[in-house]
């Protein structure tokens, strides 16, 4: 209708033509500078390294000493108890219709075969529990960023030493069996040639950029 009126108007022809020209020249600039807005943003993000998740935690970093601690505190259990049971003297030939449960158990005590598994559970289950506490935070992300070339990533873990503390893996090595959505705590992320998949907490951690993480470090499934 404006532009039959343009053609018939010369008033009509001039207000059609601004009406029509306004909204286009301000959608044009519009999405110009959102496109111009959206490409620098990029441009910034790729000339720095990118953190994209951060988990602090007080209790991982010291978890290995702990872990540590314990184990040497049961093994001096061990070793003590080992001679403890030795000195019990109760003997089968004493028990009587009478004797309770507790009188029965420590005639097993004094044999070599009982303080020497009970010995050696102790010490492995404190070992177990040292081991927990070593290989629990270096499978911990602390910080994962998207290096500045864009094809690799950096991982810091809570890991005792330092190769497994701080390291970098190319995209193409890096799989996620699951979305992050009904992961629970933690999400896996499995890192080609490392024996253990790598955890981050979904649920205490912070997500700086989730759509990168989502679309580009986590979007291989392998």
């Amino acid at each position: 209708m404006i532009l039959l009126r343009c053609l018939l108007c010369p008033t009509w022809r001039r207000m059609g033509y601004n009406n029509l020209v306004k909204p286009i020249i301000r959608n044009e600039t519009t999405t110009t500078s959102t496109t111009t807005s959206a490409f620098s943003n990029i441009q910034k993000s790729l000339s720095n390294n990118v953190l994209v998740f951060e988990y602090k935690d007080r209790i991982l970093p010291v978890l290995g000493v702990l872990g540590f601690i314990q184990f040497i505190a049961f093994d001096l259990i061990a070793y003590w108890s080992f001679y403890l049971f030795g000195t019990v003297t109760a003997k089968q030939e004493n028990l009587t219709s009478e004797s309770t449960l507790l009188d029965r158990a420590a005639t097993i005590v004094p044999t070599k075969k009982f303080r020497y598994t009970t010995n050696a559970i102790i010490v492995l289950l404190s070992g177990a529990i040292f081991g927990a506490c070593i290989i629990y935070p270096a499978r911990c992300i602390r910080r994962l960023y998207l290096l500045k070339d864009g094809s690799s990533i950096g991982v810091v873990t809570y890991a005792l030493w330092p190769n497994a503390r701080k390291f970098t893996v190319p995209l193409e090595n890096v799989s996620a069996q699951t979305g992050l959505k009904g992961v629970g705590v933690f999400h896996k992320l499995s890192l080609k040639d490392r024996w253990l998949s790598h955890l981050v907490n979904n649920r205490e951690g912070k997500f700086y950029n989730k759509t990168i993480y989502e679309t580009v470090i986590a979007l291989k499934r392998f």
